[in-house]
């Protein structure tokens, strides 16, 4: 089963969105089947999500952000994660937002190198 206590995923965009979204920094914390995570992004000045980990390692969460315009966005989602062949975790799945916004793709990457806003998260505040 994937763990995904302290990683650091980066999304990556869609390429038909590419241009209208930048990537979004994951940090994670795992507590038995319990993951929180703080994000960042160009477009999100700052957000939780909150889930729980199935039996098959699928993410199903809650998420809550504050966007750049500063309006508070909240959705709900699922990820399922798979081993790349060097090593990185990705999660494939999907989230919906719950002001009406259709249900988008998503894909995170594992991050292998040092961001350094990742430092900047605050898991106690997740």
């Amino acid at each position: 089963m994937a763990t995904y206590h302290n990683q650091v995923f980066v999304s990556v965009p869609e390429h038909e969105v590419r241009d209208k979204c930048s990537p979004i920094y994951f940090t994670c914390i795992q507590e038995g089947l319990i993951v929180r995570a703080a994000y960042i992004g160009e477009g999100i000045q700052c957000g939780t999500l909150v889930g729980m980990v199935d039996h098959e390692g699928e993410l199903h969460f809650k998420y809550h952000h504050v966007n750049k315009n500063n309006e508070l966005r909240s959705g709900v989602g699922r990820l399922v994660p798979e081993w790349l062949p060097d090593g990185r975790l990705t999660l494939t799945g999907t989230w919906q937002g719950m002001d009406g916004l259709q249900q988008e793709k998503m894909q995170c990457h594992s991050f292998q190198g040092a961001f350094q806003g990742a430092r900047h998260l605050n898991y106690t505040s997740v």
